[in-house]
């Protein structure tokens, strides 16, 4: 047995499909919340790479894009706070290699 909620998101999903090559209404305006702030990019990714991709974007249950797209941004992040000497550098390997002591520790 349907609820009434059922049968009204079926009811919108009927009239929608059969109305959805219908000219939008003088005044009306789609939005897009991040349409101007956002632009499409594209790579090739193998077989191989893409499945792996999607069945971890499945097991965190987020959509693919969003999953590449979270990496791309805390990569970049990442970069932008990369030490710049090696000085630097070498301290933060050296501070990561104390910490693995740690972890890995009797």
């Amino acid at each position: 047995m349907t609820t009434d909620l059922q049968r009204l998101i079926a009811d919108e999903a009927e009239y929608a499909e059969l109305h959805r090559d219908d000219p939008v209404p003088a005044g009306a305006h789609a939005t897009r919340p991040n349409q101007a702030k956002s632009v499409m990019f594209s790579l090739r990714l193998n077989p191989d790479e893409l499945a792996a991709v999607q069945g971890l974007a499945l097991e965190r249950g987020v959509p693919a894009s969003a999953l590449v797209r979270g990496w791309i941004v805390r990569h970049i992040e990442a970069e932008r706070n990369a030490p710049t000497d090696t000085a630097a550098v070498v301290e933060r390997l050296e501070a990561d290699v104390r910490t693995l002591r740690k972890l890995v520790a009797p």
